[in-house]
C-alpha cells in the first residue's frame, strides 16, 4: 500500500525538478553575456573593428563597485588564418590582450577605469559601462598577414572581481550575486589582404 502512494509522489517530484531545470537552462542562455563585433571598416588602407559586450548584469556590477569591489576585464582579440579544417585546428597569426579595471572613488563620488597605466574618471554610469565594455575602432594589425590569404577575427571577454577573504567572499556573492562571466571565443568577420 505504501509503495503505490510513494511512487506518484516521486514521479511528481521528478517532473517538477525537470521543469525547473529546463527553465533555468533556458533563462541562463537567454540572458547570457554576449560579445558582438561589427563588420570590418577601412580608413586610409587600415582595417578597424568595433567590439561590444552586451547582456551583462549592469545593476549588479554597479552595486558591487559602489561597495568597494574592483572589477577586471580582459578582452583577447586574435587574427586567425582561415583553412579548410578550421573547425579542428586554427592557426593564430596575431593575439592581443586588453586589460581594464574599474573601481569606485569614494572621496570624489566617481568611477575610475584604468587601462595601460592611464586612468579615466566617470560620473555618468551609462557612459562608464559603455566605455568599459566596448572597444572602439580597434586596428587590425596587418604586419604578419600575407596578401591573398583569408583571415578571420575572433575575440573573447572575461570579467572577474577581486576576491575577498573568507567568509567575506561568500557574503559578497550572496548579497550582490554572481556576475563574473566568460563569453568564450566568438568568431567575427573574415577579411583578406588585397594583392
Amino acid at each position: 500500500m505504501n509503495r503505490t502512494i510513494q511512487q506518484p509522489k516521486l514521479h511528481i517530484i521528478l517532473q517538477f525538478s525537470l521543469v525547473v531545470g529546463i527553465c533555468i537552462s533556458i533563462t541562463s542562455r537567454a540572458f547570457a553575456t554576449q560579445l558582438r563585433m561589427s563588420n570590418i571598416f577601412v580608413e586610409n588602407e587600415r582595417r578597424f573593428i568595433d567590439i561590444a559586450i552586451i547582456k551583462y548584469a549592469e545593476s549588479d556590477i554597479i552595486e558591487a563597485i559602489k561597495r568597494g569591489i574592483e572589477t577586471k576585464l580582459t578582452i583577447t582579440i586574435q587574427i586567425i588564418k582561415v583553412n579548410p579544417f578550421d573547425f579542428i585546428y586554427s592557426k593564430t597569426v596575431h593575439s592581443i590582450e586588453i586589460h581594464r579595471s574599474m573601481k569606485f572613488d569614494f572621496w570624489n563620488r566617481s568611477y575610475i577605469i584604468s587601462e595601460k597605466g592611464t586612468k579615466s574618471t566617470y560620473h555618468n554610469e551609462r557612459q562608464l559601462l559603455n566605455d568599459f565594455f566596448s572597444v572602439f575602432k580597434f586596428e587590425i594589425p596587418s604586419a604578419k598577414l600575407l596578401k591573398g590569404k583569408p583571415y578571420r577575427v575572433r575575440a573573447r571577454a572575461e570579467l572577474s572581481s577581486i576576491e575577498l577573504y573568507f567568509p567575506m567572499n561568500l557574503i559578497f556573492k550572496y548579497i550582490v550575486g554572481y556576475w563574473d562571466f566568460d563569453t568564450g571565443w566568438v568568431n567575427g568577420p573574415s577579411f583578406m589582404i588585397e594583392q
